[in-house]
């Protein structure tokens, strides 16, 4: 007797969705604990701090010396640990974001002595365990990564800014025509292009970008002028070009961690782009819905990205912790 074979074949796209939400970090905990067992004991007054520190909750893209343990003090082994540790709570295109920036400041240490892929620190604050609020921090001159976990759940992702100078790697005969944040900065203007007339009386402004973005001029909520074309002004062929430029973005985490492009669009968001429409010249655009913003910035071959919350911190969630 012949045995039969029943094959159940989802659709493509249910199947792609379901693989693409599956967990792809693991135990964040487990990880961190990895991290904090490799550190000595004479380092950690320098790497682990309390939950409750005020400087948990301090970002800054300027370069300048930061608390904390710093790379170039990290050995092999502490290294291994931390990459590991950071890849779980980036997507592969995040991580690769991350550490280009990083090596990209070797460019422009020949300029400005005191930059270089080292120049950054790692934090860790509170005790990593199942129950516990706790969190991990990377900083230096043009990155900033927050992540703030109750045990394995990962709370918050924001603060986060990734940076480049040069954008273009123009003045590096090795590293000619490489570009890091690429699809940050043309789908923005494809976008912007793509606009009415009437459409580019709200959504766009030919008067120069502010020196500090919104993001920073305010560190505390998310505050910008009335200003921007609301999302459902544009038509079906715009609004598919803003989630696109959303989930450029939201791709540098893993599937899960991030609100999801539908719920960052809705009815609140507004597109709001500054300066000129010309590539190779300043330019900056967000996109904000009162609660999230996303925030891009660009002048003389030099990219600023962020990406912050009403969440940053987990500050929602962890108010109360003690």
């Amino acid at each position: 007797m012949k045995k039969s074979i029943v094959l159940f074949i989802l659709p493509f796209h249910i199947f792609f969705a379901s693989f693409a939400q599956a967990p792809l970090a693991g135990s964040y905990v487990s990880k961190a604990e990895k991290l904090i067992a490799s550190i000595s004991k004479d380092s950690l007054p320098v790497f682990q701090f309390s939950f409750n520190d005020t400087m948990r909750m301090k970002w800054e893209r300027l370069p300048g010396q930061r608390m904390g343990f710093k790379l170039s003090h990290f050995t092999e082994t502490q290294k291994i640990a931390f990459h590991e540790l950071m890849r779980a709570c980036l997507s592969t295109q995040g991580y690769l974001t991350v550490t280009a920036v990083m090596f990209n400041e070797d460019i422009q240490q020949k300029f400005e002595p005191a930059l270089g892929r080292n120049e950054y620190w790692v934090e860790i604050f509170g005790n990593p365990s199942v129950n516990n609020f706790w969190s991990w921090k990377l900083e230096g001159h043009h990155l900033s990564l927050n992540f703030t976990f109750k045990g394995n759940q990962m709370l918050s992702n924001s603060p986060f800014l990734v940076s480049t100078n040069p954008a273009n790697s123009i003045t590096d005969t090795a590293r000619a025509g490489l570009i890091i944040l690429y699809k940050e900065e043309e789908m923005g203007r494809q976008l912007v292009n793509s606009l009415t007339t009437d459409q580019l009386k709200k959504g766009y402004n030919s008067r120069k970008k502010t020196a500090i973005v919104y993001s920073e001029q305010d560190k505390d909520k998310i505050h910008v002028p009335d200003e921007g074309i609301y999302y459902n002004e544009l038509n079906k062929e715009q609004q598919i070009l803003v989630r696109e430029l959303v989930a450029e973005y939201f791709n540098n985490f893993n599937p899960g961690e991030m609100p999801g492009v539908n719920n960052f669009c809705n009815k609140k968001l507004r597109f709001f782009y500054v300066d000129s429409r010309e590539k190779g010249k300043p330019h900056y655009y967000r996109l904000e819905n009162g609660a999230q913003i996303i925030e891009y910035e660009n002048y003389d071959n030099h990219i600023h990205c962020f990406w912050r919350t009403d969440n940053d911190f987990a500050k929602k969630e962890a108010v109360n912790n003690k």
